[in-house]
């Protein structure tokens, strides 16, 4: 699910994400000769928050994370950040300062962290540069999403930093491409519920015919993204697990 693993990113003495800190993840940022003096989490998915009641309690690393997850539990005990964050909120880092864009649709209390004079974007799971990212009801939020996605592209961002895969360096046409790729699976459900096609399953075995097998129960999460998205502007109406054109 993670593909080639969860990029933590040192912005000077900022880290960006925390991996689950295991030996290699706790010997690779010792290796970068750099003690953080904050933590800021993206969302709280385990891959990205679970390595950091780990480094708050090895080196008192106070944590910042979006204010609506200040309560959320990882590790046994609730996150507390000590800086909960708001969309619109600035920090300092040893180059300048960054700006927290909340970015809803992931994950509910999801954030992106724009760097405005080098117009660099940590976008987390919100855009990632090894395939698409999965929107998983009810905390995924399709309509949210592209709307982030929309607003990210209004940046005009010069480089994006994913939690997943390399840096992309012509980010606002990554970002579009996202944007189309949502547009067209979400107009290949519309057609397939209007040709009859009426349960997630089989919307799935449709929409996503060349996807591996094991892979389907994350499509089935994102199909029913796109169908509670239509259903909300009214173009698609459930009647118990069966969809139909409103």
């Amino acid at each position: 699910m993670t593909g080639p693993g969860t990029n933590q990113y040192l912005l000077g003495d900022l880290q960006v994400d925390a991996a689950p800190l295991d030996e290699e993840n706790a010997r690779r940022l010792d290796a970068e000769g750099v003690t953080p003096r904050a933590l800021l989490l993206t969302h709280v998915h385990p891959d990205h928050a679970g390595g950091a009641p780990a480094l708050r309690e090895r080196s008192g690393l106070p944590l910042a994370v979006h204010n609506s997850r200040a309560s959320y539990v990882v590790g046994g005990a609730p996150l507390a950040p000590e800086r909960p964050l708001a969309d619109g909120d600035e920090l300092a880092w040893q180059g300048g300062r960054i700006v927290v864009v909340h970015t809803p649709g992931h994950e509910s209390g999801h954030c992106c962290v724009w760097e405005p004079e080098r117009r660099w974007l940590f976008t987390g799971d919100t855009i990632l540069s090894t395939g698409t990212t999965v929107i998983a009801p009810p905390d995924g939020d399709m309509r949210a999403y592209m709307e982030s996605l929309d607003r990210l592209r209004a940046l005009e961002p010069a480089v994006v930093f994913p939690a997943h895969g390399p840096p992309v360096h012509d980010a606002v046409a990554l970002i579009e491409q996202y944007l189309a790729h949502r547009r067209m699976r979400e107009a290949q459900i519309l057609d397939a519920v209007a040709a009859g096609i009426d349960e997630i399953p089989a919307l799935v075995e449709r929409c996503y015919a060349e996807l591996h097998p094991a892979l389907r129960w994350v499509a089935a999460l994102t199909v029913r993204a796109h169908l509670d998205k239509l259903a909300a502007e009214g173009r698609v109406a459930a009647d118990g697990e069966r969809w139909q054109v409103a």
